[in-house]
């Protein structure tokens, strides 16, 4: 009997499946190949120690149910409940300790996890009770010879770099699209689609409610990308979730309304036409939306023209709606390399590119424009 547990292979794939998605099912699938597990259990966390879910996440047990939809059929790999039913933080130590004794045991991270190990709760016990494999993935690679020394010299112990490299795949983006009625069968299972659509996991509020029926596909989708490049700087800036995606999920909301329409809208003078959906916008932000959060209205106000003086949530609108991953121009993949590093001067250049493509097709600038653009490349501010 000890033999036969000696010789299992028990793998732990852990996160909070929010929901999964493609790469999470063909990171397991070719974990269990690549080490030659018995069994891998896939472990959704009750409320993982380092990250709050999001404002419009689904619940355990609908985590737990798309989990297990995506790996139906799959005979060597289980969803576990463990964490779950711990309630709470969800800690890899306490896991690790309740399946120590079924076998041989491995837990499998992204490689970006790697640098986050020496951050969680008895990472030495881990190490005890369990061998780490990581897989790399293309959005991120890991400085693996690094981690390794840092691991041994820490430790003793290093980790299991797996030969499967996974694709870039957001979970935060399919929460988005889900929640615009866009597709999402190219990101996740279409059994976790069908089941999100069914249960309407991802609706979201009044915001997704609205811009549904004000824009058609096409400017949906730009939209969600907006709202997604927007959502992935809101830690390293500091802001509100909630009000970025508010910000961003409205932001062309008055895209195809006309202003004759409303009497009571005062567009300011010298505005000029490319520029009145966002004037527009912020008023039926506030007047058809139900947004009163005067951040909110402004970054949407000025998410196309800049002005100075701008709030860190105006200037990330302003940016994301340059760089989000539909855009196509000459000179956009420089912008997107220095979102990902500066974003201060992400936006100055985004600034000095929108004037720059103003005078090139010789449309007439807006005021606000050229005084941001004093205030911010010539004032260095």
């Amino acid at each position: 009997m000890c033999d036969n547990l000696s010789m299992k292979r028990l793998g732990i794939f852990g996160g909070t499946f929010n929901p999964v998605h493609n790469e999470h099912i063909a990171a397991a699938r070719a974990a269990v190949k690549e080490l030659g597990l018995n069994k891998l259990i896939v472990m959704p966390a009750f409320m993982p120690p380092h990250k709050d879910l999001p404002a419009f996440g689904a619940g355990a047990k609908e985590r737990m149910e798309m989990l297990k939809a995506a790996f139906s059929g799959d005979d060597k790999i289980e969803i576990g409940d463990f964490e779950i039913k711990q309630g709470g933080k969800s800690y890899t130590y306490l896991t690790a300790e309740h399946y120590a004794g079924e076998g041989k045991l491995f837990f499998i991270v992204g490689g970006d996890m790697l640098s986050d190990f020496k951050t969680w709760k008895f990472p030495e016990k881990i190490l005890a009770l369990a061998d780490l494999a990581a897989f790399n993935r293309e959005d991120f690679t890991a400085d693996y010879a690094a981690e390794r020394e840092y691991f041994l010299n820490t430790w003793g112990k290093s980790f299991i770099k797996l030969k499967y490299e996974g694709k870039e795949v957001s979970s935060t983006e399919i929460r988005v699209y889900a929640s615009l009625g866009l597709d999402i069968t190219r990101m996740t299972a279409k059994s976790v689609a069908d089941y999100i659509a069914r249960k309407k996991i991802y609706s979201g509020g009044r915001s997704e409610e609205y811009i549904r029926t004000v824009l058609p596909e096409k400017r949906l989708v730009h939209t969600a990308n907006v709202a997604v490049c927007a959502l992935k700087k809101v830690k390293e800036l500091g802001l509100s979730y909630e009000k970025t995606l508010t910000a961003a999920l409205l932001h062309d909301c008055a895209k195809y309304k006309d202003k004759k329409n409303y009497k009571d809208f005062v567009l300011p003078e010298g505005v000029p036409e490319p520029v009145e959906h966002a004037f527009l916008g912020a008023y039926l932000a506030q007047k058809d939306a139900g947004i009163n959060d005067g951040e909110v209205l402004d970054a949407i106000r000025w998410h196309t023209s800049g002005r100075p003086g701008m709030s860190t949530l105006s200037k990330l609108i302003f940016v994301a709606d340059m760089v989000e991953k539909g855009r196509d121009y000459e000179g956009v993949e420089r912008l997107r390399e220095l979102y990902n590093g500066d974003f201060e001067l992400c936006f100055k250049e985004c600034l000095k590119e929108e004037v720059l493509h103003l005078i090139n097709k010789k449309s007439p600038i807006y005021a606000e424009t050229l005084k941001a653009y004093d205030y911010y490349i010539k004032g260095g501010k």
